[in-house]
């Protein structure tokens, strides 16, 4: 089935089509009838009916084996690959009151979290009406597990429980992950490596550690058996003085791993290096100039 595309429609996109032909058609009726007030009302409608889910609505979801394409009427293909996705969540796009059937059939999508292929343009949220064929195609070729569904928290605490009994996760499934974690631990050493020298110049040193964040907020030091953030935190603080001296922490978001079917599978954080050089020199250089508790005072307020 990987092997050959499949195509999935946005039945939100078709629904404004067919109303949009038959406010048209009332429109019609209307002019011929010689009412033209009606005429032109149920012609603007049409018109808003058909011409904006042409140009700003995906008429339909191409799943191929490398990724998945929301392809528009008239502007550029809207396209990620599967390996660049680390998360997809069902999330209620509704922003008023409407009615259970409306809610039913429109308002959640599958909320893809990940880089696109190309440029970011405005219309481009990733978001796939979500419908019993989308879920099905979403399962069969991404190998992650879709959350925000009903009872999830249920059954996440199953999938923990179960987690519990197994004693060891097997090989193969750290083998993509635990080079991704250690590259990327050899990326941000080089990373701090100036920033340290900054610091030994005003007299502080700089501490870094690593945690997996599970989506609850819990740390951990070992790899959890669910998806994570692999973080690193550094820890900044005056080097002459004792454990016990006020520290500042600074962290940055290096991965994002999902627990596939067979393995861990990782998505890099592409601006890792830019968030870890900015934030961590403009915190050296405000401790510098101001001190490491009148910084923390000032954060606290």
């Amino acid at each position: 089935m990987k092997s050959k595309r499949q195509l999935a429609s946005n039945r939100l996109f078709h629904f404004c089509l067919v109303l949009g032909v038959f406010f048209g058609w009332g429109s019609v009726s209307f002019f011929i009838e010689d009412n033209v007030a009606w005429g032109w009302g149920f012609g603007v409608i049409a018109l808003l009916l058909t011409v904006i889910p042409a140009i700003f609505t995906p008429y339909c979801y191409v799943f191929d084996r490398d990724g998945i394409s929301l392809r528009y009427v008239f502007l550029p293909v809207e396209r990620y690959l599967w390996k660049d996705i680390y998360a997809i969540e069902v999330e209620d796009t509704s922003t008023s009151s409407r009615s259970l059937l409306f809610e039913l059939l429109f308002a959640y999508v599958f909320a893809i979290k990940g880089q696109n292929v190309g440029k970011k343009r405005f219309y481009m949220n990733g978001h796939v009406r979500k419908t019993h064929r989308t879920k099905k195609l979403f399962e069969a070729y991404w190998d992650g597990t879709v959350t925000g569904y009903l009872f999830e928290d249920t059954k996440a605490w199953i999938r923990k429980r179960k987690a519990k009994k197994q004693k060891e996760i097997k090989q193969q499934f750290t083998d993509e992950i635990v080079p991704m974690e250690r590259e990327i631990r050899a990326d941000v050493r080089s990373w701090l490596t100036p920033l340290v020298e900054q610091a030994k110049q005003y007299g502080l040193s700089v501490k870094a550690t690593y945690v997996s964040v599970t989506k609850d907020g819990e740390e951990h030091c070992s790899r959890p058996h669910e998806g994570y953030t692999y973080r690193m935190i550094a820890e900044i603080a005056y080097a002459n003085e004792t454990e016990e001296a006020r520290t500042v922490a600074v962290s940055v978001d290096l991965l994002y791993v999902r627990l596939g079917k067979t393995a861990y599978r990782g998505v890099k954080n592409e601006h890792a290096q830019e968030e870890l050089q900015f934030s961590l020199s403009d915190v050296i250089n405000e401790i510098h100039k101001n001190g490491i508790e009148t910084y923390c005072n000032n954060e606290a307020k």
